[in-house]
């Protein structure tokens, strides 16, 4: 089968349909609350973690999706089943506009929570798999750097909407506006190697077919575990401790802004710079982070986390002292913010292989976010008992730490099975 179609092989159509997805309604729903919390608290006259539990509510259903949306994407028409939860994405931030009680939330964040568990953080990850058997970890890279860039644009653009129309119609408009860059893009785009009877980018020999099964298992470039084997496997369960410490830690630099009003007693604007530093450095993580992954390994990503958290974090213990640091201290912190959404991924293929690598990751994803995220809250637990951020920045600095000689070691045995039974 023809490896391309035209001057332009196919694969870089479907990166583009994924950064539409981050773009649209992936970039809408992450200020789906933010700058909505205040004004909607003050018509509803409700309590704010009544409100934000719709947080909560979206990130569990996710979570418990995982598997499900990973059987099913890979069983069905990836893009026609990518673009319904599309739909149910910006069908439940729209609804949104209508809602009179805090309680009416939890149903959007029920239907968004489920919807994104089609389009997110298993999805955008086992597409590009599909597609690039070269370069996949710099395209993730660059997909998740858009979503960054995105979240930054969608947090202003609520802002002004919210002034100018209100909040309800606001919502209105970021749905309108997510609609139009995501669902076209991805029912008209997204399909797998062998719906479009060509091989990924970057499979120098074999057909489309073999590259949705990665090829023999009896090569060590098709070699794969299932999740059995990976469930009886030591080394996976290493792996999978170093992507929850890397969970858990990329939540602390989310304080950095409450971190600069509440401990340096900044003002609010300042704090805001500071979380646009973070924002600007994880845009530019994820582009180097994706690359060096390539070129380099995921040792080598591994190490960049640890000492972006090590030289961020030393920093910031330094701006308590002297709080202009906080900004370039903020930026190193970003540099390596996009750890959990990039090198997981590219870590867990590397240790499970290709060839069961989605239905491994969306068990492993689900594990990452209930621990992780459910675990967010408690970072905000050493300023309330210690009255500072000293504690969760240590923490930080020991987490990625540990992720990374953890990491190694999982990548170290790994490849001792591999010689065993490649030679």
């Amino acid at each position: 089968m023809d490896r391309k179609r035209g001057g332009l092989h196919y694969a870089w159509k479907i990166m583009i349909a994924c950064m539409c997805i981050k773009m649209g309604s992936a970039g809408a729903l992450t200020v789906a609350m933010g700058n909505f919390v205040t004004p909607i608290v003050q018509e509803l006259n409700c309590e704010v973690s009544s409100l934000t539990m719709f947080v909560s509510i979206q990130a569990m259903s996710m979570a418990l999706m995982y598997t499900l949306a990973s059987r099913i994407l890979m069983s069905r028409k990836i893009g026609r089943v990518m673009g319904i939860a599309s739909v149910a994405e910006v069908s439940g931030l729209a609804l949104m506009a209508t809602y009179h009680s805090p309680y009416m939330f939890y149903l959007s964040g029920l239907v968004t929570g489920v919807a994104q568990a089609f389009t997110g953080y298993v999805a955008i990850p086992t597409v590009i798999n599909m597609w690039f058997k070269k370069k996949a970890g710099t395209v993730l890279g660059m997909v998740i750097a858009v979503g960054s860039a995105a979240g930054i644009f969608y947090n202003m653009l609520s802002a002004k909407l919210i002034v100018v129309f209100g909040w309800r119609a606001a919502y209105l408009i970021l749905a309108l506006i997510a609609a139009v860059v995501t669902i076209p893009a991805v029912f008209m785009i997204i399909k797998t190697p062998r719906e479009m009877g060509i091989a990924p980018y970057g499979e120098e020999h074999g057909t489309a077919a073999a590259g949705e099964r990665n090829t023999p298992v009896g090569t060590e470039d098709g070699y794969g575990l299932t999740l059995k084997q990976a469930f009886h496997s030591g080394f996976f369960y290493l792996a999978w401790i170093a992507c929850i410490l890397i969970s858990y830690a990329s939540g602390v630099s989310g304080y950095t802004a409450t971190y600069t009003t509440m401990e340096l007693k900044q003002s609010i604007e300042f704090g805001s710079i500071a979380g646009i530093c973070v924002n600007v450095g994880t845009i530019i993580s994820s582009i180097v982070l994706g690359r060096l992954n390539d070129r380099l390994g995921v040792r080598a990503g591994l190490l960049w986390g640890a000492g972006t958290a090590f030289a961020g974090y030393s920093i910031m213990l330094l701006s308590r002292t002297n709080p202009v640091l906080v900004l370039p201290g903020a930026f190193i912190v970003g540099l390596g913010a996009s750890m959990y959404a990039v090198q997981c991924p590219l870590l867990a293929k590397k240790i499970v292989g290709d060839r069961h690598y989605s239905q491994i990751w969306s068990w492993m994803m689900m594990a990452n976010s209930l621990i992780g995220g459910g675990l967010y809250s408690s970072i905000g637990m050493f300023y309330d008992r210690f009255g500072s951020y000293k504690g969760t920045f240590i923490m930080a600095i020991v987490l990625y730490a540990g992720a990374m000689i953890i990491g190694m070691a999982a990548l170290s045995a790994s490849e001792r099975k591999k010689k065993r039974e490649f030679g």
